[in-house]
């Protein structure tokens, strides 16, 4: 595997005709290295892929990423320059004649100016183009994500059994996070929502010491993440009974997630995949109270591309991971949101989270 992405990462090098990269994302060391540590960058050009790393992980760097040469690195401060010194000693000659590409979006404008230092060669900056080799998943890839949306689905389910009346929401977004690590999965995959009632219509809502009562429609986002791959998955569930209101609003959203479903396969623009389920909304008098995109992609980052919003850019793939993600929010009263994270396939989205997505009253 290491060997395909290397080779990918190369056609890149190539394309944009420069001598080497410098990755230090640390999502992107993990994806082409295996090395799954921190405070680790890698140098990698048509020949050669050099991983520098201090003593921490020195012996963990042996064992997870065999194909790299190591740059022993005595001290975090001298990262970056002990791994130009490295490169730029063997390949091409004087320093000055060389090219070399980086991520600016992760990197710190001290750290640039540090490299700017210490490579006097032409600096290029990549922007995503390093992450979006990420963007079709593998099949080890998806088999990752299968099982994190499984085990998130099966720890959902273990926590509404026993009902939510009368519990804090930080005592439900605890039981959660139990049964995540419970089905084998290494954590959550992001902080859980767990929202009541008028904390319903606050989409990224923090869990506080409301007491869930008979009546609310409470948002639960959550997921988990396995082998570095996360699910991310939201149902909105009724406790003991549901509105007339509450029922419609619903049903509305229902409406617009499976719209938005049908739409997220290969080919397909970012932007009318956003439209296919904003279209539900808007047609149901609903729109401006639907405030955020109606997905993301997720893998080994839980927010990563491609988005789909009214302002994305780009196509759906096969292989791509999305969420469909759609809701309505009634400030003040409450809030709907259903989620899966979805494989686009050319036929369109498959939900890799299978929770059922009627509305499910609990006690």
């Amino acid at each position: 595997m290491t060997e395909a992405r290397l080779a990918a990462l190369r056609g890149l090098l190539a394309e944009a005709r420069l001598d080497a990269v410098l990755v230090s994302e640390p999502v992107d060391v993990r994806y082409l290295s295996g090395f799954r540590g921190e405070d680790t960058i890698l140098i990698v050009s048509a020949d050669r892929a050099l991983i520098a790393s201090d003593p921490r992980f020195w012996a963990q760097i042996t064992l997870e990423a065999p194909d790299f040469e190591l740059v022993r690195v005595e001290q975090g401060a001298t990262l970056f320059a002990d791994a130009l010194a490295a490169w730029t000693a063997v390949d091409g000659g004087p320093p000055e004649r060389l090219s070399l590409g980086f991520q600016g979006d992760g990197l710190s404008y001290t750290t640039h100016r540090l490299v700017r230092r210490h490579f006097k060669g032409r600096l290029r900056d990549l922007g995503a183009r390093v992450a979006a080799l990420r963007l079709v998943k593998d099949a080890g890839e998806i088999e990752r994500l299968r099982a994190a949306s499984a085990m998130a689905d099966a720890a959902l389910r273990r926590v509404l059994d026993r009902g939510l009346a009368g519990r804090t929401e930080t005592e439900v977004a605890w039981a959660i996070q139990s049964a995540v690590h419970d089905q084998g999965a290494e954590d959550v995959a992001f902080p859980t929502i767990v929202a009541g009632g008028p904390n319903g219509a606050l989409p990224h809502a923090i869990p506080g010491e409301r007491v869930i009562a008979s009546g609310d429609l409470v948002v639960i986002d959550m997921g988990a993440r396995h082998e570095g791959y996360h699910s991310d998955i939201t149902r909105t569930v009724a406790v003991r009974h549901a509105g007339d209101e509450q029922r419609r609003v619903y049903d509305v959203v229902l409406r617009a997630q499976l719209a938005g479903l049908a739409a997220a396969g290969g080919g397909v623009s970012c932007v009318a995949a956003d439209a296919a389920a904003r279209r539900m909304i808007d047609e149901a008098g609903y729109g401006p109270l639907f405030g955020h995109g109606t997905g993301h992609g997720v893998g080994l980052e839980i927010h990563e591309q491609p988005r789909l919003a009214r302002d994305a850019r780009g196509r759906l793939e096969p292989g791509m991971t999305v969420t469909v993600e759609p809701g309505v929010y009634l400030e003040g009263r409450f809030g709907v949101r259903i989620e899966d994270t979805v494989l686009v396939t050319p036929a369109g989205g498959e939900p890799l989270t299978g929770f059922p997505k009627e509305l499910l009253v609990v006690d």
